[in-house]
Order: structure tokens, then C-alpha cells, then sequence
């Protein structure tokens, strides 16, 4: 059963919502420019300590950032799906998605029962 245009219509929102979110979630994650050490700007250059925090954050902004990424892409392809009226149905089985699904996660590409499937396969292969 495919959706209404009005479930259509409110997915495509919550999308563009996320979408909003996301894009400035990625703005903040940037690789911030390299300027100036601390020993420049202070006198006072960073002990081991300081280093080792610099390099956590960066390498946190940095794996939020492909997070981000990778979440935008879904959205986009979640937003094809919906123009094509593919949006509910499910890439494993063809059965439907169900609405209450992708209004919780609008992006969904299997329903529950191949999801929880998938992921099962992904953990034994994890292993």
C-alpha cells in the first residue's frame, strides 16, 4: 500500500528538517584552519597532555563530520525514494515499510523484520 500524499508530504518535511540539521552539524565539524601554535599565541608552547586532547577532539570532529556526511546522503536518496514512491517499500523483501517507521526514521530502506535480520548478519559477520 503506498503512502498518502499527505504521509508523503510529511515525510519530505521531517527530511528537509533533518536535512537542516544535519548541513550545520557538518558546517561544525569542519576541519577547523590551522593557525597560529600556542607557543605563537601564548609564549607557552602545549605539553603531551594538551597535544593528546588537541588530537581526540580533532579526531572526533572528524569521525562526526563523515557521520554527518553519510547521514545527508540517506536523506537524499531517502528524498528520490519518496518522489519515485518507493519510499515505504522495502529493498530486501518489497513489503511495505510501515509510516510509523519512517516517521521515526525517515531514511529506513528495510522494514522492521529485514532490519532486524541485517543486523544480526552484520554482528556475526562483525565477529
Amino acid at each position: 500500500m503506498s503512502l498518502t500524499r499527505t504521509q508523503s508530504n510529511t515525510l519530505k518535511r521531517l527530511m528537509d528538517a533533518r536535512a537542516a540539521e544535519v548541513l550545520e552539524n557538518i558546517k561544525n565539524t569542519l576541519p577547523k584552519p590551522a593557525d597560529e601554535s600556542t607557543l605563537e599565541r601564548t609564549g607557552v608552547s602545549q605539553d603531551e597532555v594538551d597535544d593528546a586532547t588537541t588530537n581526540a577532539e580533532e579526531h572526533l570532529a572528524h569521525t562526526m563530520h563523515r557521520h554527518y556526511v553519510g547521514e545527508l546522503r540517506m536523506l537524499d536518496a531517502a528524498r528520490e525514494r519518496v518522489d519515485k514512491g518507493l519510499i515505504n517499500s522495502c529493498i530486501d523483501c518489497d513489503n511495505e515499510i510501515g509510516f510509523e517507521r519512517l516517521n521515526v526514521q525517515p531514511f529506513a530502506v528495510r522494514c522492521l523484520d529485514c532490519q532486524q535480520l541485517y543486523e544480526k548478519k552484520e554482528k556475526a559477520n562483525a565477529r
